[in-house]
This record gives structure tokens, sequence and C-alpha cells, in this order.
């Protein structure tokens, strides 16, 4: 059996356990030996990226943009903090299009290269015009120069992503990008719309009763200030939020796996992963959930926040690097409860 196929099967398999667990033991029992964590997995792959290099763990920094001590933290197991930093790793180590995507995937848990981001149009066409070890330098030097003369233009009208990324293949030079990018601004503008789309249309139709706008029904839920700036930040066209704000979104909102996934898809991200021990805890927390009818928006005694504070019970067994973060944006549980 091919590699891909194992790999494949193998996610089958854990997500079938994950869904038959009844409780936090039997998820710890039966499911986290058949995984490694995400930083096992990380310190593995920067290990190798720096090997494959060819280069020391210090001209690797050196050409990244970070410390000599941020790399040996890295090869230990400490994950980078932002998408950005993986995109230098990527264009440090020669990825193409595709490494550069799994990296972001797979170790990063963000969105894969984006031709509609601005900075991610930039970093494929770098990626493209194979500049060996001057490709981060490339890349930052052109998205300098371009950032300035981005404007805004209500009438501009929205291109297929696929014929914008065949337009961008075309291009043979630094002159042609920075045209493209001017001439399609209002394009990179708005390529966080669909997603937020997507959140207001679920609200609307499972909460209207609670908010007739993201701000009004997180007012309500009283969601942290770095959940509320993170929406904000996609209604204004920023950016993506990071995967674990979409999960903790999805949490807010009372969705289940499949809402969570297409959330995820919108922001061009990989479902739900059942080889990553966080999203296992996820998956096992929304199923028994929905096992218990806390979903159901359409049953009088619902409760918008019972989903979070269950999660935050669930989270609180566990020592694991992400949830420290991720549970304090879950509302507290009163004494009473549970």
């Amino acid at each position: 059996m091919d590699q891909i196929k194992y790999t494949n099967l193998k996610t089958v398999v854990i997500k079938d356990k994950i869904s038959k667990c009844e409780d936090i033991e039997e998820l710890k029992e039966q499911v986290f030996p058949m995984i490694k964590t995400l930083q096992e997995q990380w310190a593995k792959k920067i290990n190798e990226i720096i090997e494959e290099s060819g280069l020391t763990k210090s001209k690797f920094a050196q050409l990244s943009g970070v410390s000599r001590m941020s790399v040996n933290k890295w090869c230990k197991g400490a994950i980078p903090k932002n998408r950005e930093t993986f995109l230098r790793i990527g264009m440090v180590a020669g990825y193409d299009r595709e490494k550069l995507n799994q990296l972001l995937q797979r170790y990063g848990r963000y969105p894969e290269l984006y031709v509609k981001s601005l900075e991610d149009c930039v970093c494929i066409f770098v990626l493209e015009q194979k500049y060996g070890e001057k490709t981060l330098e490339k890349y930052n030097y052109i998205l300098d120069k371009i950032k300035d003369n981005i404007f805004h233009d209500d009438n501009s009208l929205d291109v297929c992503t696929v014929i914008f990324d065949e337009k961008l293949s075309d291009i043979k030079d630094e002159d042609e990008l920075e045209k493209f990018i001017i001439e399609n601004s209002e394009i990179f503008l708005t390529a966080y719309h669909k997603f937020y789309s997507y959140v207001m249309m679920y609200i609307k139709a499972n909460h209207l009763n609670l908010g007739a706008s993201v701000n009004e029904f997180a007012d309500g839920q009283m969601w942290s200030s770095s959940l509320r700036q993170c929406v904000s930040a996609i209604r204004q066209k920023k950016w993506y939020p990071t995967r674990n704000k979409i999960i903790s979104l999805g949490l807010h909102l009372s969705m289940d796996l499949e809402q969570i996934d297409e959330m995820l898809q919108l922001a061009h991200m990989e479902p739900l992963c059942a080889k990553n021990i966080f999203e296992s805890i996820v998956m096992f927390i929304v199923e028994n959930a929905s096992l218990n009818n806390m979903l159901d928006s359409d049953m009088e005694e619902f409760d918008p926040d019972e989903l979070c504070r269950y999660a935050r019970e669930v989270f609180e067994e566990f020592d694991l690097p992400e949830v420290e973060s991720f549970i304090s944006e879950l509302p507290e549980m009163e004494n009473d409860e549970w």
C-alpha cells in the first residue's frame, strides 16, 4: 500500500475511533497512542528541512530573518507563532508551491497560498521564478515596492480564482507583477468576503434571536477581545484568522463538525485533522455535544454558551501547548454547573 493511501486509511480509522469514544479516558487510551503531538512532528520536519538545505543552523536563521536561538527552539519542537515565518522557512528551504502549502497547512495549521492575497501572490511569483538563496530577499523587496501603490476601487469586478491564478502564472518579471497587482488591487482587498459572509449567514439562520450582527452576538456571548479582533479583521478585509481562531469561532457559534470544516475550507485550510491531538479532542467534544443536543438551536431550551462551557470542561483535562491560549477564549463555568 503506498504512503498516501496508508495515511488516508489511518486518518479514517482514527476518526472512527474518536466518534466511538464515550468519555475522555477512552479518548486518551484508544486514540492518543496513535497520534504524535504537533510539536514532535514539527521538530522532526524542521530538522529535516535544515539538513536537506545544506545550510548550517546559523545560516538558515540569517536567511530566514530570525535568531539562531529561534532555530534551536524550532528544532526542539517550538512552533513558529505566525504564518509569515512559515512562508520565510519555505522560501529559504527552496520549496515549490506544493511543498510550501503542505508546510503551511500541516505544521503551521494555516491557509495554503491564496492567489488573491497580496502577500501570497508575491510569494507564488518568487517561488516560480526560482531565485535560489535570494528568494526571500526578492519577496520582501517586491512586496514593499507594491504595498504603497495599492488603492481602493469599489467598482472592481470579482474574478474566478482559477483564472486569476492562470494570469499570475503568465507574468514573467517584477514590473509585470506590480502592474497586475495594482490593476487588481480591489480583488486583493476583498479576498476574505466569502468567509465573513458565511459566518453572517450562519448567525442569521441559527441565532437571529441573539443578535442580527456578529457584534451583537459577540456582546451577548461575551467573546474575548482576541476573538472579536479576529472577526473584525476579517470584516475589514485585513487577514484570515489562524486555524485555532476559526475552530474557536465554530464552538462559539455551536457549529457541528461539517460546518466547522466548511469554515476552514472557505479560509483555504484543510478540514479538522483526526491525527492532530488537539483537533481530535475538538472532534470528540463536538461529536458528544451533538449526541446530547447541545447544537440544536431550534430547541426551546437551547443555550448558545453550552458547547463552549462543555469544551472548557473537557480541555481542562489535558496539558497541551495549544490548550492554554485556546481555553482563555471559552467562558468560565459557574460553580454549580457540570
